[in-house]
């Protein structure tokens, strides 16, 4: 448990429930119906999502309509496309805990999706204009205006079926409305104003068209404040909307991962304070899973997302305070959430710059440096950069391992710099050519990568291993050391032999045994 438990923001939702069990005991809890009402669709969804939507069931007459219409948004569209199967779980579940909650869920979803749905499903006759078919199985509205003749078979059509059923007998008006949009409007039109409507919907939440949610990555104005008194004012409310509330549980389980940024909220003690920082983390994290198009219904896809927000926001909020924890309420105060975000992720992507401008270097490429440093560039250039470490990649988690980064990549701007200048033509690999030089000082003085002859090589060695001195270049040093143990540990076993030139890897040899 953390100090103020119910002030800061990272205490996330009520809705803390994960399992079957812990719904049933929720369950039972006399507050459960005002918690899940007090809920923003997001907290709900992402734990119908944990549960799963067949042991969830329990837990669904006590949503709103609203809410509902918030899981269809989150959960029936990829990119611009309307999905029909997880519509279909979605109404299957209301359906199937029965009559009351099919009609709450009908009333709440979007009657241009439900018309979307049903357009692909069924034939609209206006009875009186259209002249339907006869010998064919109608269904005729209590009106007998239109007559719905099922296209199809399947688990589509019986749900469509059921759901224009429930309408007939509980709210006949929205059946008409919704029979007369699929009767006159094209499924593009159905399918445009369905996405708008949605989009519209979830900007308030900070769910963005993904190439506007991309810009979170964009440079910005470091170090850019905001007096608490010159903020812009929250994102307009829709009427009959609901803005984000507190940080759904998932989003608040990746972001105590991050120890600095925990200790940060936890001296949070304003109630409205508390409240603002919960729906701008709210915001920001569901501006991030746009960005990196993450299907919100899989939970194990939207960890990894949010573990990127706590990461850069704790690199963020490391630089604005100089890693003093105790003046970060302060910080918090004077700067936007998503402006700690984007100056944490600005930290990074200045080194991203860094290691671009190094592999622009006339005469360099970076497939001839050594494995771990060839491998640390290149996750330095990603667009959002990550750093090596143990032949895998992870994210950046602390301005100490951008500072540690920073001076790693110094060092290799500085010996390669030198090294290009040194050697004007690079064969193979830094380390071969750096060593065949090594091996040319010893046997002809000229410190240059030039072949070696394996006569020349047989007679360098056959006294035994022995390195000349050489005043490396300060910038090469700590590389020259790790080039010559790799070179003596071929080389040394070698001493007094026959060489076969095919099996040396440590430096270039020309000619013949």
């Amino acid at each position: 448990m953390m100090p103020n438990e119910m002030l800061s923001p990272l205490s996330g939702s009520a809705l803390r429930v994960e399992t079957k069990e812990q719904l049933d005991d929720f369950l039972a809890r006399p507050d459960a119906a005002q918690t899940v009402k007090a809920a923003s669709f997001e907290e709900i969804f992402f734990t119908v999502k944990g549960v799963g939507l067949a042991d969830s069931l329990d837990l669904l007459p006590l949503v709103s309509g609203k809410q509902v219409r918030g899981f269809i948004d989150l959960d029936c569209w990829r990119k611009d496309t309307f999905v029909r199967k997880p519509f279909m779980e979605w109404m299957g579940a209301f359906i199937q805990a029965g009559p009351e909650e099919t009609m709450k869920a009908i009333s709440g979803v979007d009657d241009t999706v439900i018309s979307l749905f049903l357009k692909d499903l069924t034939h609209v006759y206006e009875v009186d204009r259209d002249d339907p078919p006869t010998g064919t199985q109608l269904i005729f509205t209590p009106d007998n205006r239109f007559a719905v003749e099922p296209l199809e078979q399947g688990e589509a059509t019986t749900i469509g079926m059921l759901i224009l059923d429930a309408l007939f007998k509980y709210n006949p008006n929205l059946g008409t409305q919704i029979l007369a949009k699929v009767r006159y409007t094209t499924r593009v039109e159905l399918e445009e104003t369905a996405y708008d409507n949605k989009n519209r919907r979830l900007e308030a939440h900070g769910f963005v068209d993904y190439y506007d949610a991309l810009s979170i990555y964009a440079p910005g104005a470091v170090g850019e404040s905001h007096q608490p008194a010159d903020r812009e004012r929250p994102v307009e409310e829709i009427p009959g909307e609901e803005n984000p509330g507190n940080l759904p549980a998932v989003f608040a389980d990746s972001l105590l991962g991050g120890a600095f940024l925990t200790k940060a909220f936890e001296q949070i003690t304003d109630p409205a304070e508390a409240g603002r920082f919960a729906q701008e983390l709210t915001a920001l994290g569901n501006r991030i899973l746009s960005a990196n198009l993450v299907n919100l219904g899989e939970l194990e896809g939207i960890r990894p997302a949010l573990e990127e927000m706590r990461d850069f926001l704790t690199i963020g909020l490391e630089r604005l305070t100089g890693g003093n924890a105790e003046i970060a309420p302060d910080a918090l105060r004077k700067n936007y959430i998503q402006t700690v975000f984007k100056f944490g992720f600005d930290q990074v992507a200045r080194l991203r710059d860094e290691a671009d401008r190094l592999a622009g270097i006339r005469g360099f490429r970076v497939s001839v440096l050594d494995e771990s440093d060839q491998q640390f560039i290149e996750g330095l250039r990603r667009f959002k950069p990550l750093l090596a470490e143990n032949l895998r990649y992870r994210n950046f988690q602390s301005t100490a391992d951008v500072e540690r980064a920073r001076a790693r990549l110094d060092e290799l701007a500085r010996m390669v710099g030198v090294f290009v200048q040194t050697f004007p033509i690079i064969r193979e690999s830094l380390a071969k050519t750096f060593n065949t030089a090594t091996v040319q000082f010893a046997v002809s003085g000229k410190f240059e990568a030039i072949p070696i002859k394996i006569r020349e090589l047989e007679q360098f060695l056959s006294q035994g291993m022995t390195l000349p001195a050489i005043d490396v270049p300060a910038a090469m040093r700590p590389f020259a050391g790790r080039w010559w143990e790799e070179l003596r540990a071929e080389l040394e076993p070698l001493a007094g032999k026959s060489i076969d030139p095919r099996f040396i890897a440590s430096i270039h040899v020309g000619g013949t045994p």
